[in-house]
């Protein structure tokens, strides 16, 4: 695909709004929840629809839970502080995806020195938020999808949303690490992610 193609002309942080804001069938998105099922569906929006940000993209790597961005943190953090985000404690929904994996995930994926360390880098784990656009990120995305530049754009996220968006986080997690195991390398979760699927 061309880097002026619609799909490759969005910035990160819009392309993030955009993804949390529109649903399977376009139509606005009561967001995603938890941190792990939004790196997940933002690698696949990468590798099966080919989307990528202008710029400097999300640039992912394998880490402890399989495709990691460490910009989705900041970038979050970043569209939160401006108030076109909000996050929440989800409901029970992301609870039971989490009680799926037969272990303690934050213990796994935490090293020791971050666990006494805010500062650093927050783990790939199950984080137990629903991200949302707020009323200001609903205007700001409004605008985005009233330009027909980005239609390529809005339906691939649909795609991918109507693809994936009824996968139980362990589903989604299995799909990945069965479909891309280059992403696995530094997995501490793979053996417990496709040994569930196995039995």
């Amino acid at each position: 695909m061309h880097s002026d193609s619609p799909k490759n002309s969005i910035g990160r942080r819009d392309l993030l709004m955009i993804l949390l804001g529109v649903s399977a069938q376009g139509s606005v998105s009561e967001g995603i929840g938890g941190i792990t099922r939004l790196q997940k569906l933002l690698f696949l929006l990468e590798q099966e629809e080919h989307v990528t940000p202008a710029g400097e993209g999300f640039t992912f790597e394998p880490y402890k839970a399989g495709p990691y961005s460490s910009k989705l943190y900041d970038d979050l953090e970043f569209l939160e502080n401006l108030g076109l985000i909000g996050k929440q404690v989800a409901a029970e929904g992301t609870e039971e995806e989490a009680s799926e994996i037969d272990f303690t995930f934050e213990d796994l994926i935490e090293p020791e020195h971050e666990k006494d360390d805010p500062s650093g880098p927050a783990p790939d784990a199950y984080e137990e938020h629903r991200f949302y656009l707020t009323p200001t990120g609903v205007q700001k995305i409004q605008k985005l999808l009233a330009d027909d530049t980005y239609k390529p754009l809005v339906a691939s996220i649909s795609r991918i949303k109507s693809r994936y968006g009824q996968y139980s986080l362990n589903d989604l997690l299995y799909h990945v690490y069965t479909k891309y195991p280059d992403m696995t390398t530094e997995s501490e979760i793979k053996e417990q992610v496709l040994r569930r699927r196995r039995s």
